[in-house]
């Protein structure tokens, strides 16, 4: 048993005198929510025996609220209220992080901000409320360091000031009680450079403090275990740092079939508390890649990606993303990889002169009839020739296919084949040869919105049929990864537990329209197979 489970169990031997009810009844809330005289005797008509209320964060109504005055009174307002003990937490939450806030429904959710964005007393405020509101017991706030994890003991101290009861060091905990029948709440602060000390613990929910900057064993290996038993939640908050495994884990939020997932993304100025003129010294003062990350809360190329020039290839999915076949367009090539379960099967749509992806889908869980109908429905709407990996299950599926789909053709995916694909893709977006629809500056959109408007970012909001499934093609292309082998050979794949299901369907899209610069058109001749024109076949042709 390590010191820190030693003293938390001194404290389960101490509950009894740690639990005080107090005599008076006992009304908590926020100062952007606080508890009025009519909703205090109300309260207590209802429950006469309940000695502690609580009123949620989440009932908070208008974010930014100025500092509201409590009155100790009853609602006639004549004489006091009963000698109530009434609590107001000095916090009430601007609107991004009330949106937050009102994500609890997600069980992971990960939040990337810049600085000055109020990220710390957004955790504090989160811990208090559900530990207070919604169940007692254990939690944690993990820091990279203590000295870190010591910001958010201040914020406590801050808002929590005489409610809440701070005691131990290395680590600190800070402790109270919240409602009637919970057992008293200890938060535990914890820093990520001795995760030893955290393992064997279960904790009702964990939030993590520049989670960015921890390393990722830590997190798959220390702290996700500590709330797989009490199925407890996780609120990842951190300024970015290049695309390291915080990147990967907030990606998961961006796709819509990961519902326990939410991910977040808000610039400084989106704190009605950040200073006009500092941002705009900060924008001149610092260089373009430390501003956009920083305080754009950008998540930025590093050297470790396969795919450079990423958000160069974009284009503006409001304006081009339509459901409609490019005019333009005389040659289609689709790239299919095919899954069943725990991939997924995805069709990418490309314009194989200009290299514009404009049409994808992507599914899973369904049967391989109801897909192979898709399939075919697909590369009927687009008129293209498709690409499909034939490695492993695909084989069978391809043999299905060519006898009603004879514009189809196999690729085999062994080690060199899709290094080659990658590498040829690789090509193609550094040079600008590929495209597809996204929105390459995320972050400044965030910044140019009103404020007063709504600022959902689960889910993109720009406009087109296949908008979140781009999206997600976007987000595999930054996290794919190369590693060197034993014998020195380089391999390519997407990070442990992630998919790459839509890189493979655009690279052999991609591979299909290199082939066509290289060696000529395929084209189709009434009455016969297609075959590659050569020489003055091909001139006759154009």
């Amino acid at each position: 048993m390590n010191p820190l489970q030693r003293q938390l169990a001194r404290l389960d031997e101490k509950a009894g005198q740690l639990t005080v009810t107090p005599d008076k009844p006992e009304f908590v809330g926020w100062r952007g929510n606080p508890w009025t005289p009519e909703q205090m005797a109300e309260a207590i008509r209802l429950n006469p025996e309940q000695r502690v209320f609580w009123r949620s964060l989440l009932a908070t109504t208008e974010a930014r609220g100025q500092r509201s005055e409590v009155r100790d009174q009853r609602s006639d307002g004549r004489e006091p209220a009963a000698g109530n003990n009434i609590v107001t937490l000095d916090y009430a939450p601007h609107a991004a992080q009330l949106e937050i806030h009102r994500a609890r429904d997600k069980r992971f959710r990960m939040v990337c901000t810049g600085r000055r964005f109020g990220k710390t007393l957004c955790l504090a405020a989160e811990l208090l409320d559900r530990g207070g509101y919604e169940k007692g017991g254990d939690y944690a706030w993990v820091a990279p360091t203590y000295g870190v994890a010591e910001r958010g003991i201040e914020a406590f101290r801050t808002f929590g000031f005489g409610f809440v009861q701070e005691s131990g060091r290395a680590p600190c905990r800070v402790e109270f009680q919240g409602r009637d029948g919970f057992p008293r709440t200890r938060i535990w602060f914890l820093s990520a450079d001795n995760p030893d000390s955290m393992r064997g613990f279960g904790f009702q929910g964990v939030v993590i403090d520049e989670a960015a900057m921890i390393p990722a064993d830590v997190w798959n290996y220390v702290l996700r275990p500590t709330i797989s038993q009490t199925l407890g939640w996780a609120m990842l908050v951190s300024t970015p740092m290049g695309r390291n495994w915080f990147y990967d884990l907030f990606t998961l939020g961006r796709d819509p079939a990961e519902t326990k997932y939410a991910s977040f993304t808000f610039p400084s100025k989106v704190s009605p508390y950040f200073p006009a003129e500092e941002w705009e010294e900060a924008r001149e003062k610092y260089g373009e890649r430390a501003f956009r990350q920083e305080y754009l809360a950008e998540f930025l190329e590093d050297g470790a990606g396969v795919f450079k020039g990423i958000d160069a290839c974009l284009f503006d999915a409001g304006i081009e993303v339509s459901g409609q076949r490019p005019e333009v367009s005389r040659n289609v090539v689709i790239g299919c990889d095919v899954a069943k379960h725990k991939d997924w099967t995805v069709l990418i749509a490309m314009d194989a002169e200009t290299g514009r992806c404009f049409a994808m889908d992507r599914f899973n869980h369904l049967d391989w009839t109801i897909q192979k109908e898709r399939i075919v429905g697909f590369a009927r709407q687009w008129h293209g020739r498709v690409i499909m990996d034939t490695t492993g299950i695909g084989d069978p599926i391809y043999d299905d296919l060519k006898r009603v789909l004879p514009d189809i053709e196999p690729c085999l995916l062994t080690m060199g084949t899709k290094m080659n694909l990658i590498e040829r893709l690789g090509m193609a977006v550094e040079q600008r040869k590929v495209s597809w629809p996204g929105t390459a500056n995320r972050s400044q959109r965030s910044e140019d919105r009103n404020q007063n408007g709504s600022l959902a970012t689960d889910c993109a909001d720009w406009r087109g049929l296949d908008a979140g499934n781009w999206e997600i093609l976007t987000n595999e292309m930054k996290r794919y990864e190369f590693e060197y082998g034993a014998t020195g050979r380089i391999s390519y794949g997407a990070p442990s537990g992630y998919h790459d299901d839509c890189v493979i369907a655009l690279a052999l899209a991609n591979y299909r329209k290199w082939e066509g610069e290289q060696c000529g058109t395929m084209v189709a001749f009434p009455g016969g197979p297609r075959r590659r024109l050569r020489g003055e076949e091909r001139c006759l042709m154009w």
